[in-house]
């Protein structure tokens, strides 16, 4: 656990004209192609041989698409790794195993900015919807989680995601209404939304946590957290400014509140909830309630991306004005400290717990989540294809969630969803 002072030293601001859409929130609609220069045509073909020799080196599981983000973020690991002397020197081997494991990092994150700046479009194919798998439906619980009526920069599909995951769960799945929390922020308010609470800062974590302590909920029943509206991105006050940075804080992804840069009762700026914070959580409903535990976040996750700020768009915000990366986990730190298995969140050498719960995430580091109108207004692509997915026969009772993010690919184009976790490869939702 980290003193008071390691807390109070990770004062940070968000850099200027640095942003990343992470996988908290963020559909945006892609840019027209740029056109490409042949050089650049190569170097990311060479890059993606490079990745593709590190995943492998690294041991890390794939089918037809490289999980990008597993890469990178091994890649990261072994670069921070301490040299180990022998006796009181380092030897020449050694320095030169470090200097490529530094290289490596450099070459992954120039990859994914050349993958961002261009990324392309894709359209959704139909898929024949028929009879779905039979699950018992009293064991599923789940949290919905859609925002649109932020009071900057207000969001128009989010809510509809969630209401259309709700609707799948009851009306296909037969799960109880009692079993399944709303929290919708729409734009505008209307009597055909389902009762909710709203999506604050405060009920957000009280209702996540409130899995833990619900008597009702056995030890292996499936839990369902799914959220769609903004994200953000921190960086610590040592950034350079560049892609990279040592501090082990950067970047540290969030989710957006509603009431985000608003002040509380006790007239205290209300930041966003890290990433970190969101791990400490799944692990906590974990430990509860078993592992089967699904988070879904249909949203552009971070790739260390910096663009300009006048490219903000999509389900994207820049940090809060008026609380920094160290007012967030301060806030994670003094709920959470003494919580069982807490891993400090100031902790340079943090890393996610990926044992606790299963991710299925819209797309890769690089791309961008995109978003389609249809006759009843916006959804997300990802989300509109996974419901499409779970309703037809390639949904079977053998589908494990790589399975599943494979068949959601296949209707996708050059958006690549993935799924994360170490029990990614189990039968989904049993």
């Amino acid at each position: 656990m980290q003193s008071s002072n390691t807390t109070q030293s990770a004062v940070d601001r968000q850099p200027q004209g640095a942003s990343r859409p992470i996988a908290s929130g963020g559909y945006v609609y892609a840019p027209e192609p740029a056109a490409v220069d042949p050089k650049v045509v190569e170097e990311i073909r060479h890059l993606t041989e490079v990745e593709s020799r590190l995943a492998q080196k690294y041991r890390i599981p794939f089918r037809e698409v490289t999980d990008s983000t597993a890469v990178l973020q091994e890649a990261k690991r072994r670069a921070r790794s301490p040299l180990r002397r022998a006796g009181s020197t380092i030897s020449a081997i050694l320095l030169a195993k470090k200097n490529d494991e530094e290289h490596d990092v450099e070459n992954l994150q120039r990859l994914l900015d050349l993958r961002y700046k261009y990324g392309s479009q894709s359209t959704i194919p139909s898929l024949t919807p028929d009879t779905q798998v039979v699950v018992d439906a009293s064991r599923f619980w789940a949290v919905l989680i859609g925002i649109d009526g932020y009071t900057q920069r207000p969001l128009r599909g989010c809510v509809s995601d969630a209401l259309l995951m709700r609707n799948f769960l009851t009306d296909e799945l037969g799960v109880p209404k009692e079993h399944i929390q709303c929290l919708l922020g729409p734009d505008s308010p209307t009597d055909s939304n389902p009762k909710s609470m709203a999506p604050s800062r405060t009920n957000i974590i009280d209702t996540l946590y409130s899995l833990v302590d619900n008597p009702h909920i056995k030890r292996g029943d499936n839990i369902i957290i799914y959220f769609s509206g903004h994200g953000s991105s921190y960086c610590c006050s040592e950034h350079p400014g560049t892609t990279r940075c040592d501090s082990g804080l950067c970047r540290t992804e969030a989710l957006c509140p509603i009431d985000r840069d608003t002040k509380d009762a006790n007239k205290k700026w209300i930041p966003d909830i890290s990433d970190r914070e969101l791990n400490c959580l799944l692990t906590q409903i974990c430990n509860a309630k078993g592992h089967k535990v699904t988070f879904i976040a249909d949203c552009c996750r971070s790739g260390g991306v910096t663009r300009d700020f006048a490219e903000e768009v999509g389900r994207f915000m820049r940090a809060t004005d008026n609380s920094s990366l160290n007012d967030m986990l301060h806030a994670a730190h003094e709920r959470w400290q003494y919580s069982p298995q807490y891993q400090s969140v100031f902790s340079k050498n943090w890393q996610p717990n990926m044992d606790s719960h299963v991710v299925l995430a819209a797309c890769q580091d690089h791309q961008k989540a995109k978003e389609v109108k249809g006759p009843n207004g916006y959804n997300g692509i990802f989300t509109k294809t996974l419901v499409r997915v779970l309703r037809s026969t390639d949904w079977k009772k053998e589908t494990t969630y790589v399975d599943l993010i494979d068949l959601i690919r296949n209707h996708l184009g050059s958006q690549t969803p993935l799924a994360a976790g170490k029990r990614m490869k189990e039968r989904l939702f049993y």
